[in-house]
């Protein structure tokens, strides 16, 4: 996966830093972001209540490549998808990226372990912007209570055993063929 680490569409106040400097260096730095300050996670959140804490730290890869560790935790309220009520998730993201310098470079990036990404743009990567993308990728599809806990629970089916589910449509199917419409003229 790439990411674009020159910019988003965030509105959070940017962090930002020149990463391939911060990986060599071996920096380290910690923080919170509330999560009301992430616009991107406004339609899937039940509330904005909390933050995001985040730890990133530079290094150099096995490879001799600049890379970073995010280390984010955040608890969350999402809205089920099915009542419309609140879902705790508890998030917990170990992410590494390797730090290339153009698009063209993401070949080599490819020798690194598959579980690290790759980001370009390095020399001013806006750091909060990029855990806020990073929540955003790592969020459910279509959050949702388990069945047996969720208040809106499924209707059971009742159908006998052997019984097609889609028998029901046997009778409305055999109606229309014993009484097929008119055939239209284009003369009304």
């Amino acid at each position: 996966m790439v990411i674009d680490g020159a910019g988003g569409a965030s509105s959070v106040e940017p962090l930002i830093i020149d990463a391939t400097r911060f990986a060599r260096d071996t920096s380290k730095l910690a923080g919170e972001l509330p999560l009301a300050r992430l616009p991107r996670l406004g339609d899937v959140l039940f509330d904005r209540a909390g933050a995001v804490r985040y730890a990133v730290e530079g290094y150099m890869s096995a490879l001799g490549r600049p890379a970073l560790r995010f280390d984010l935790t955040a608890d969350l309220a999402l809205r089920c998808q099915r009542c419309l009520e609140r879902l705790p998730l508890h998030l917990n993201l170990r992410r590494e990226f390797v730090l290339v310098g153009q698009a063209e470079d993401l070949d080599c990036a490819g020798d690194e372990d598959e579980n690290v990404d790759a980001i370009t743009g390095a020399e001013s990567l806006d750091l909060h912007d990029l855990v806020e993308q990073e929540i955003v990728l790592s969020l459910p599809m279509a959050p949702c209570h388990a069945e047996d806990t969720c208040r809106l629970q499924p209707a059971p089916a009742k159908l006998e055993r052997g019984a097609s589910p889609f028998s029901a449509l046997a009778g409305p199917k055999a109606e229309s063929d014993e009484n097929p419409p008119a055939p239209a003229t284009g003369l009304d």
